[in-house]
């Protein structure tokens, strides 16, 4: 890939890996000590899952121009972790959806 001045931009992949990593401990950390509640976190680290997909794209891109470009082949994603990452990504989004649309259930009134 030098020869062909191509890099795999391990640098992006690397700061991915460290933002996602750092925000799932964020969420972690304010479940707590902040006693969020327990479908705030569960939203919050659905979430992240969601964003795992489209951030992993992004932050593997450059890699796969530069092997496109040096090697003249598809760019695309031959990892096998990388269509897990999708599946559970789009799986995420549905139990997010589920979370945020489920209401809490009302105490009832204590009987007179």
């Amino acid at each position: 890939m030098d020869k062909a001045n191509e890099s795999l931009a391990a640098p992006t992949v690397l700061v991915w890996a460290a933002i996602g990593t750092s925000l799932a401990a964020a969420v972690l950390i304010a479940a707590l000590k902040h006693s969020i509640s327990g479908k705030t976190t569960a939203a919050l680290n659905l979430l992240l899952l969601v964003l795992a997909a489209p951030s992993h794209w992004m932050a593997s891109f450059a890699a796969g121009m530069g092997l496109a470009d040096a090697f003249e082949i598809s760019g695309g994603d031959y990892a096998p972790w990388g269509k897990v990452l999708y599946i559970v990504s789009a799986m995420s989004l549905v139990a997010l959806l589920a979370v945020v649309v489920r209401r809490d259930p009302t105490p009832h009134a204590p009987a007179v």
